[in-house]
Order: structure tokens, then C-alpha cells, then sequence
């Protein structure tokens, strides 16, 4: 009996990765980034607070419906929600689907929904959010194709003037254990699994074509994680009105 493909023992490998008990209470247990929250003050008038809320200014009103794309374990998604939004909040992974209605079980149902969803394939209509939020996902794409769909997703559902708040890894510096996945920016961590690594200036040129343009300068650099060296874009994107 033949076994899976390598693409599909690939794919297995990652969603065995994501939705395993240790990788899903590691980022359940995640607080918002600082300079997400700073993001979401500014955009709503609020107060930035270190723990991820609100203070100083009041309650926040209500500054639309936002996405959290890659929702893990929900930090993001509790940000946007104290930041008055309403959400969508989406992940590939099931367990990390029930990590994030876990971690939002104390919001009204009415302003947050959690599914299951893939990046290349948003289920919403175009024009939907005010702002978008899409920390580490993009990176995780199969091939450069499902990259670009991926794109082109993040600037249909973004309205004219939303934002979208965006990080993903690069191939500005490249582990070396990586290796060459079969065409130009696309690479197999060591068990196999792909990643679509490319330069930064590439990725904010496909962002500009898809018609978001940077709402200020961006930020590269590289953590030292677990699974080695990873460079980082950091930025902010607003969909341009016409």
C-alpha cells in the first residue's frame, strides 16, 4: 500500500507541529506584542496599555470589524476585541481555533467569531475590515503561487484606507540548514516542510501591486528562535483609496 505523498507527509508533519498540546499552550500563553498594541491605540484614539487593553481614555467605541489571520492562540484577537473592534479570528488548525474561543470565552459572542480558515482563501467578501492583523503566516505558505494568493486575499478584504498590520519571515538572512524547496524563495526546513522565504523589498513590492502601500518604515531583523535563525519584516500597509 502506497503511502502519502511527500507534499502530503509534509503537510501532516506541519499540522502535527501546530496542533500539538505543547505548541498550542505556548502560544495561548503569548501576550500581545508592544508595538501592536501602540498600533491598535493609535488607530482607535485609545490610551496604549502594556497588558494588551485600554486605559486613560475611556472605553473604546467602535472602530469596525477587524481580522486576526493566523489567530494561534488568541492574543491578537483579545487585543483587537479590548481595542473595541469587532473580530474575525481564523486559523488553519483546529486546536488553535479552540485555543482562541477558549482565550475569548469572556468577550460577548456577538462581537467575536473564531473558524477554522485558510490565508489564500479568506471566506469574507471584499472590502470587509478596518484592519487586519497577519503576524507570522505568510512565511508558512506551500509555494510562491499560495504566497501571492495570499496577497491578493489581504487586499481584497481590507476596505480602502483599513490597515493591515504584518509581519512574516524573509530570506534576508537564511538559516543554513534549510534546504532548496524546487524554485526561487521556496525552502524545506529540515523535516521536509516548505516555507516561502523571500527579500523583504519583494514582499513590499507585492503588497504595493495588490495596491497597500507602506504606512511607514519598515522594520527588519533577525530572532534567534528554537528552530534557528529567522530574519523578520515587520510593517504596516493601508489599502489605498481610489
Amino acid at each position: 500500500m502506497n503511502g502519502p505523498s511527500a507534499p502530503e507527509a509534509a503537510h501532516e508533519r506541519a499540522a502535527a507541529y501546530w496542533n500539538a498540546p505543547g505548541t498550542v499552550a505556548e502560544f495561548a500563553s503569548l501576550t500581545p506584542r508592544p508595538y501592536l498594541v501602540e498600533l491598535l491605540a493609535a488607530f482607535t484614539g485609545t490610551e496604549a496599555d502594556p497588558a494588551g487593553g485600554t486605559h486613560g481614555a475611556g472605553a473604546p467605541g467602535d472602530p469596525g470589524l477587524a481580522l486576526d489571520l493566523g489567530c494561534g492562540g488568541g492574543r491578537n484577537t483579545r487585543a483587537l476585541l479590548d481595542h473595541g473592534f469587532r473580530v474575525v479570528a481564523m486559523d488553519l488548525h483546529e486546536a488553535m481555533v479552540e485555543a482562541t474561543r477558549s482565550a475569548v470565552a469572556g468577550y460577548p459572542a456577538e462581537r467575536v467569531t473564531v473558524r477554522g480558515g485558510a490565508a489564500h482563501a479568506v471566506p469574507a467578501e471584499s472590502g470587509t475590515f478596518a484592519f487586519v492583523v497577519c503576524y507570522g503566516v505568510l512565511h508558512n505558505a506551500v509555494d510562491v503561487a499560495q504566497w501571492r494568493s495570499c496577497v491578493t486575499e489581504l487586499a481584497r478584504v481590507l476596505r480602502p484606507g483599513g490597515t493591515l498590520a504584518f509581519n512574516c519571515f524573509t530570506s534576508d538572512s537564511l538559516d543554513p540548514r534549510l534546504r532548496p524547496g524546487g524554485e526561487t524563495g521556496r525552502h524545506l526546513l529540515p523535516d521536509g516542510v516548505p516555507m516561502v522565504l523571500l527579500p523583504s523589498e519583494e514582499i513590499v513590492d507585492a503588497f504595493a501591486r495588490a495596491g497597500l502601500a507602506l504606512a511607514g518604515p519598515p522594520h527588519t531583523y533577525v530572532r534567534d528562535l528554537d528552530v534557528g535563525p529567522r530574519a523578520v519584516l515587520r510593517c504596516e500597509f493601508r489599502k489605498e483609496v481610489r
